[in-house]
């Protein structure tokens, strides 16, 4: 059979897959006319041209131009009609009942409908489910980090006694005056008058370099190999007074007293508090070297450096003391 390019008319030879005239693809699907073709009557096969017996069955006669319809066992379809007669469908043989048949192929796109876009759309419980959620997540961790039902669960306040009958002072030392204690437990808003919290105040400085020039002096008994008290024991003295010295310097910072008359009498104890630190400072470096060597001897150069570096802190210190003892204002 001569084949044709359907696209420009050329004549193809051979089974080509592509029009050497006009470069279109011919592997497709191609059209086929029915109206010179023979069907075998006895099967209904197509009969080629130029043949006189079916391919398929063999039969050798009554060759038509019509195709026969095959017999199929096909179920009774009931008439929708009232006044339909028995020659309609259902009331003949099976061959020639007639049943609608609807097409499969989907019409516009169903996702496009007012239908189904609301179907898409969260539900209002979804909506109402996603807010709980969140407000029981964001609270819970609110809770977690304020702790609300402990107020102290995110105070950084020391609250462990600490054992100091060690270290001259009997008893234990619930915390620190100059760091954990608040403003609303400060001297000036006790019962005490200013004058007096100063004046108490004053005299514990007095005590305290009282307590360092006994400190030194057990430290220079020691390197001379006369002193009773040993270098670790003198070493935890010489820290608890620098714990005292500090504590009374942070009472007189923290104490509420700015503003009022006795401003000059706060400076100058702050003044014989500084001179006390600079001098425990020295004398626990001093005592640190004492109990670090095997041989206190070797250290006693270092040792008398310190102290000797502090002795003008000391002379300040007992040149000034009496007259900043605090008094009553003359306003």
């Amino acid at each position: 059979m001569t084949r044709t390019c359907p696209h420009c008319g050329h004549i193809l030879a051979g089974d080509d897959l592509v029009c050497p005239h006009c470069q279109e693809p011919l592997d497709v699907t191609q059209r086929i006319s029915l109206d010179n073709v023979l069907w075998c009557s006895e099967c209904g096969a197509l009969i080629p041209e130029g043949l006189d017996s079916c391919p398929k069955c063999g039969h050798e006669t009554g060759l038509s131009r019509s195709r026969r319809r095959m017999a199929m066992n096909l179920p009774e379809i009931e008439s929708a009609g009232e006044g339909d007669s028995e020659d309609e469908p259902g009331g003949g043989d099976a061959s020639d009942n007639h049943a609608r048949i609807e097409s499969a192929i989907p019409g516009n796109d169903p996702e496009a409908s007012p239908g189904a876009i609301r179907d898409r759309m969260p539900r209002p419980r979804a909506f109402a489910f996603a807010a709980l959620l969140a407000l029981v997540v964001v609270g819970g961790t609110t809770l977690l980090i304020t702790h609300p039902w402990d107020p102290q669960a995110t105070q950084t306040k020391a609250k462990e006694p600490a054992d100091t009958s060690m270290s001259g002072f009997p008893g234990f030392v619930e915390s620190l005056s100059g760091q954990d204690h608040d403003r609303e437990e400060t001297p000036n808003s006790s019962s005490q008058s200013t004058l007096e919290v100063l004046t108490e105040t004053h005299e514990e400085l007095g005590e305290l370099s009282e307590q360092i020039d006994s400190s030194e002096g057990d430290l220079r008994d020691l390197i001379d190999g006369s002193g009773s008290v040993d270098a670790e024991t003198g070493l935890e003295r010489a820290g608890a007074i620098s714990i005292s010295v500090s504590n009374a310097i942070a009472g007189l910072e923290e104490g509420g007293f700015a503003g009022g008359s006795h401003d000059e009498d706060i400076s100058n104890l702050k003044t014989l508090g500084s001179w006390l630190r600079n001098r425990c400072d020295s004398l626990t470096r001093a005592w640190e070297l004492a109990e670090g060597a095997s041989d206190i001897s070797s250290v006693e150069g270092s040792i008398d450096s310190l102290l000797d570096a502090s002795r003008d802190y000391g002379r300040l210190f007992s040149e000034s003391y009496d007259s900043w003892a605090p008094a009553e204002s003359d306003e």
